[in-house]
């Protein structure tokens, strides 16, 4: 199993589709983890914030995209729980 960690909370799936799009372009393998029901009830990432992960080896780099592309806010920090 390859070691993953969250990159960035985002409040709903779309955002973190758009983020993950900057991730891919730049080469780094990510998934979104979206407890929404498959977009069905999107209201439930207000509970459980939409979970944009990358493998540990891409988390620096991941963000560094992230940040260059204004996601700032939504970086998370290893000590707000970047392990999964």
């Amino acid at each position: 199993m390859t070691d993953t960690r969250v990159v960035a909370h985002f409040p709903n799936r779309h955002e973190g589709e758009l983020a993950k799009g900057f991730l891919v372009k730049a080469g780094i393998d990510a998934a979104l983890l979206a407890d929404d029901a498959g977009g069905a009830e999107a209201g439930l990432t207000f509970v459980n914030h939409a979970r944009l992960m990358v493998r540990a080896e891409d988390n620096s780099h991941a963000r560094r995209v992230l940040s260059d592309a204004g996601y700032d806010s939504q970086l998370v920090t290893e000590s707000d729980g970047g392990d999964l």
